[in-house]
């Protein structure tokens, strides 16, 4: 079987979704990637194609073209683009089936999935089917894209992706969850690396508004009112990094708040399982932005880590409040200061979360369990 995947971004740190996914169906099937950007892990690659079709810039034109006929034009040249510069790729190849990263790429790919008349699937994520469903010509192009007789099924990683899908109109047969697999052998707890020996906490994640490090940071302020010689550490980089230094250094935290910036990540999964807590304020964003699965407080479940997260998206799905860490309500930094307060705490709360919260994410997350589900997709 002859697999075509397109994507419209590469493959950052933060993206390792992607890669595992390729992985799996580079088991399934011979994979012939497409991306719009010269950047990632699979620029390199042999069976990879840059096709620059997503680098091409917004100009005044398409601002003044979509406020005069209403319609996205930077979008509809980024579809001729794709479906021009990307064609012979496929004629070369001749995939059997399509799977597609991103609802905001098999918009920009509608026309070239159409003219192929194959197969395809759509795995679905965040942005894609939370801001992006603010456009509503995209969402139209999405749906319609999304219930025509070829697409084999738009694949979710949680059951409210699943939810968000068919009520923006969806068929419901068509939405199938399928979750992202961690691999428990190569993430758990390491026994040589100690842990700190203060109270410490530690998020890892970009530094946006939907991962939300200020209500992190708020939450710590209030901490280290009871708990002195707390630390917390941020690992990642994003948009907000700049204001989260800001108000380090405004609070006069800069000794007991680490910014690390992006990190490889077996080097930053390392560094996360130093800490006795993690912790993870996401929030829907003032644009709508959502988290889809949020793998990093299930990677740090792995290593057998209690997390303090929100009510948010599919995290209440992998998350257990009460019994692998707390949930608490969007935007609450002061509830969430008390868990991280009663879990420096309690050593044996701690444990007993970790624990749980580890056989629980190998329980959800099994990469085996994946394969299947995506055999069975394609057979």
């Amino acid at each position: 079987m002859k697999i075509g995947w397109i994507c419209l971004s590469g493959i950052g740190p933060s993206e390792s979704f992607l890669v595992d996914t390729l992985h799996q169906l580079e088991n399934i099937g011979q994979v012939i990637g497409v991306s719009g950007v010269s950047t990632g892990a699979r620029a390199a690659s042999a069976n990879h194609r840059y096709i620059p079709f997503n680098e091409h810039p917004l100009t005044v034109w398409h601002t003044l073209g979509r406020k005069l006929t209403g319609r996205n034009k930077y979008r509809e040249q980024l579809q001729a683009r794709c479906l021009k510069m990307s064609r012979d790729v496929w004629a070369e190849n001749e995939p059997d089936v399509f799977w597609v990263e991103f609802g905001t790429t098999a918009v920009v790919a509608k026309d070239l999935l159409k003219e192929q008349n194959k197969p395809f699937f759509i795995a679905v994520h965040g942005y894609d089917i939370t801001t992006e469903f603010k456009d509503e010509e995209y969402q139209a192009q999405f749906i319609d894209l999304a219930n025509h007789h070829q697409c084999k099924g738009i694949v979710c990683a949680s059951h409210y992706t699943r939810r968000l899908c068919i009520l923006a109109g969806v068929r419901a047969e068509k939405c199938q969850v399928v979750r992202l697999a961690l691999d428990g052998e190569r993430i758990k707890r390491d026994v040589n690396i100690k842990k700190t020996q203060q109270p410490s906490f530690v998020h890892f994640g970009r530094l946006t508004e939907k991962k939300h490090p200020i209500a992190t940071f708020e939450a710590f302020r209030q901490v280290v009112q009871s708990i002195p010689n707390a630390s917390l550490t941020f690992i990642g980089d994003g948009p907000l990094r700049s204001e989260l230094e800001r108000r380090i250094a405004e609070f006069g935290l800069g000794e007991q708040v680490q910014c690390l910036g992006v990190m490889e990540q077996a080097k930053a999964l390392a560094e996360v399982q130093r800490h006795w807590v993690f912790v993870q304020h996401s929030v829907t964003s003032k644009s709508g932005d959502q988290e889809g699965f949020a793998l990093s407080p299930a990677e740090a479940a792995l290593m057998e880590m209690p997390v303090v997260s929100t009510m948010h998206n599919g995290i209440p799905e992998h998350v257990i409040d009460g019994e692998t860490g707390y949930l608490v309500n969007e935007f609450d930094y002061e509830t969430m200061a008390e868990r991280m307060i009663e879990l420096a705490a309690n050593s044996d709360l701690r444990t007993e979360m970790g624990e749980a919260g580890r056989a629980n994410v190998l329980g959800l997350c099994n990469p085996g369990e994946r394969f299947e589900a995506l055999l069975k997709l394609f057979a």
